[in-house]
């Protein structure tokens, strides 16, 4: 995740990386078999305007 920097940084930026922290090793946990349904190469992503990341994230388990 990208939350910008100097002037421009997201002031919530810590608690989204506290959840993060939080949440992604218990997903895992719960889902131990858990993969990209696509490959890497082909997981869409989004450049438009202010928006930057992962447009969908298809997973299988």
């Amino acid at each position: 995740m990208g939350f910008g920097y100097g002037v421009h940084a997201c002031l919530g930026q810590n608690v989204a990386r506290a959840e993060l922290r939080t949440v992604l090793p218990k997903l895992f946990q719960r889902f131990p078999g858990l993969r990209l349904a696509t490959p890497l190469e082909e997981v869409p992503m989004d450049f438009t305007g202010t928006n930057y990341g992962v447009r969908t994230l298809m997973v299988t388990r």
